[in-house]
């Protein structure tokens, strides 16, 4: 029975993983929308739009780390699950 719940909270990881990176991704889609807004705001050629393409050239990168970040996710819970079912079958006598 408490491999049973230990099963269940590892699982139960998963879904404040996964609403985590849903809410990043939100995030980050409403900062690129209002950066766009700034920069459509600003003269051409002036230090503020320089700024804000810098920032929006760092924050590029942010989302091809999300992909890294879910399968690493999903691999250490696939791990966690394995782990704890493993040394019950090695038990049996």
């Amino acid at each position: 029975m408490r491999s049973l719940l230990n099963k269940k909270a590892q699982l139960g990881n998963l879904q404040g993983i996964v609403i985590t990176l849903v809410v990043i991704g939100i995030v980050l889609g409403i900062g690129f929308m209002v950066l766009e807004e700034f920069m459509d705001q600003m003269s051409a050629g002036s230090e503020a739009e320089s700024g804000v393409n810098e920032t929006i050239q760092a924050v590029k990168k942010i989302p091809t780390w999300l992909s890294i970040i879910v399968i690493l996710a999903i691999v250490g819970i696939l791990l966690a699950i394995v782990f704890s079912v493993l040394p019950r079958a090695t038990t049996t006598v």
